[in-house]
């Protein structure tokens, strides 16, 4: 037997699609950005020689926001990036193609990945070392994406942060901070054998930094002695030999730090979470003698931070950044610092080589020297200005439809139902749709595209379901949409009649549900619904009611589970608790 495959197409009209950016990466030949976002879509970026970005492609593969990405391979021979979202999504992408290699579910939250390769030692594509929220260092093949064993810890927890040691003078490591405020260092290049065969590998070296909210952790490459380590409030430099804290100083009033790196032996930049950044000069390498023992966390010989420059930050940037610092390319040698917000707006600044404070010696302001959004790529292209139900219009009225605000696919019925801006609803057929939208003949297809209007909301569509797609014990007629104003209309798909309307009392309706087919024979005419103020209802659609509304859940509703027994469902929230309710009588039972 044949088996088929569909081919998915995504559309947009002149609106860019939401990229609210929650992890980002440029890859080691600086020709690549890649951009994670809240709404689980990755997006690539040419960056080109003169620091002019443009978009290249949007990728889907996730179904949750991105957490973490990072390279996945010796990324000369193979430009492969790795990502990670919050519901433990992992894909392989090759960023030239835009191709999706290898894709996996782990039952892991990762939000830090590093890429680790050493061909004289390791057989295969190498490892993706991984942190989160669990415990320890998860070990994940980089070609298979199957966990190999983990790195332990005497004392197990969460890890913050890390980093890879490459050094000539010592074997590779991984350091690590733990949310206790532990540092620790595994010895990843006598650890080959044993992972390969499952034997336990306990980190070689651990130490106290009596410190909270871990941010980073980097090594200088440049003395291959020096150790930065990061946390909310302040930034501290060790001694890797010893440990002895060498350097520190705090973060201004109002801000957090969030990152930084090394920028030379003696320099360094330290960036915040809403977007600042500072780079400062150690004015002594701190390691020519020693003061003092290095035990006890005492100063050695103080290495004195001076500010050197800042960057300048726009006013429309958002309040919560995700940084990175990138220096690696060979010609023409570029030293970036990167910016992406959940507004979706990209931020560069060029690093010069040599950093310097004005003539009164006060910090210099380094200018910005790239800002792009997603949209303004939308603009530049004038080929993207039409909306996939735009050429409904006639072109002599103008736009004919308010923005698309919810959308919903029928296969069965080739249908797309589009939910709008002013709360109309669009039907047509959803093949002919995306043949006029692609191939540019809708000029032939003006007046003659079959579709349907229907109103009854009087704000935005915020929710569609077509509960006979979900199961058959559902008419193929009904239509249920959710708009802002907590109002949900189930009507008939063909005719537009409207069965009934429920007026809900509960903010915009986030999600419409329908119960598993095996869940109480008595509700197979209901349908679930979650709600912006974080409730949940069952409305059964035969009695034209409300039969149960769950509304104690202090954060957003993320999961529902219907017990295929007993009346109960289960809920889970973003802040991790659950709670059971008996759907009978309106109860939290647990």
């Amino acid at each position: 037997m044949r088996k088929e495959t569909t081919q998915a197409v995504a559309l947009w009209g002149n609106r860019a699609p939401a990229h609210s950016i929650t992890a980002m990466m440029i890859t080691d030949d600086q020709k690549t950005i890649v951009t994670g976002s809240l709404e689980g879509q990755i997006c690539l970026w040419h960056l080109s020689i003169d620091m002019k970005v443009t978009s290249k492609a949007i990728l889907f593969g996730h179904t949750a926001a991105i957490t973490c990405l990072a390279r996945a391979r010796e990324f000369e021979k193979q430009p492969y990036v790795v990502s990670g979202s919050e519901n433990g999504e992992m894909c392989v992408w090759n960023v030239n193609t835009g191709h999706c290699i290898e894709n996996a579910k782990l039952p892991y939250r990762h939000t830090a990945i590093c890429y680790y390769h050493c061909s004289f030692r390791m057989t295969g594509e190498g490892w993706l070392l991984c942190c989160g929220h669990y415990q320890d260092i998860l070990i994940v093949d980089a070609k298979t994406l199957q966990v190999l064993h983990t790195f332990k810890s005497q004392c197990s927890d969460w890890i913050c942060c890390m980093c890879i040691v490459h050094s000539t003078r010592i074997q590779d490591s991984l350091v690590s901070i733990s949310a206790a405020g532990e540092l620790k260092v595994w010895d990843l290049s006598s650890s080959v054998t044993s992972i390969q065969e499952k034997l336990n590998v306990y980190e070689t070296e651990s130490k106290s930094l009596e410190m909270t909210n871990y941010c980073a952790v980097r090594f200088c490459t440049f003395t291959e002695r020096l150790l930065l380590v990061i946390c909310s409030s302040s930034w501290k430099v060790y001694d890797y030999c010893d440990f002895s804290l060498l350097c520190t100083d705090v973060c201004k009033s109002g801000q957090n730090f969030s990152g930084g790196e090394f920028l030379a032996a003696n320099r360094l930049i330290i960036w915040t979470q809403d977007g600042h950044s500072y780079i400062y000069q150690l004015l002594n390498s701190g390691l020519s003698k020693s003061v003092c023992p290095g035990d006890g966390g005492l100063l050695k010989e103080t290495i004195t931070p001076h500010l050197l420059c800042s960057t300048r930050v726009t006013k429309e940037q958002s309040s919560l950044c995700t940084m990175g610092f990138m220096n690696e390319r060979k010609e023409p040698f570029f030293k970036i610092l990167y910016a992406g917000d959940l507004t979706g707006q990209l931020s560069f600044w060029h690093i010069p080589d040599v950093p310097v404070t004005q003539f009164d010696g006060s910090p210099l302001e380094i200018p910005l020297k790239v800002n792009v959004t997603l949209q303004e790529m939308f603009d530049r292209y004038k080929s993207m200005s039409e909306g996939i139900i735009d050429h409904l219009c006639n072109p002599n009225e103008g736009p004919a439809f308010a923005m698309v605000t919810a959308s919903l696919y029928i296969p069965s019925l080739d249908k797309l139902v589009c939910g709008c801006e002013d709360g109309s609803i669009v039907i047509t057929f959803a093949l002919h749709a995306a043949r006029a939208r692609l191939l540019q003949d809708h000029p032939l297809l003006r007046g003659s595209l079959p579709h349907k209007i229907f109103g009854g909301h009087d704000s935005s569509l915020t929710s569609l379901l077509y509960p006979h797609g979900r199961s058959e014990k559902y008419d193929p007629s009904w239509l249920i949409s959710g708009d802002q104003n907590s109002s949900i209309i189930w009507r008939d798909i063909f005719t537009g009649e409207i069965f009934h309307k429920f007026i809900m009392q509960s903010g915009a309706i986030l999600k419409l549900l329908v119960p598993p087919h095996d869940y109480k024979v008595k509700l197979f005419q209901s349908i679930y619904c979650v709600c912006s103020d974080n409730s949940v209802a069952l409305l059964n659609l035969q009695e034209r009611a409300c039969f149960f509304h769950a509304r104690k859940h202090l954060f957003p509703v993320k999961s529902l589970k219907w017990h295929p027994v007993e009346e109960v469902l289960v809920v889970g929230c973003e802040d991790g608790s659950v709670y059971v309710w008996e759907t009978e009588s309106g109860t939290v039972v647990f």
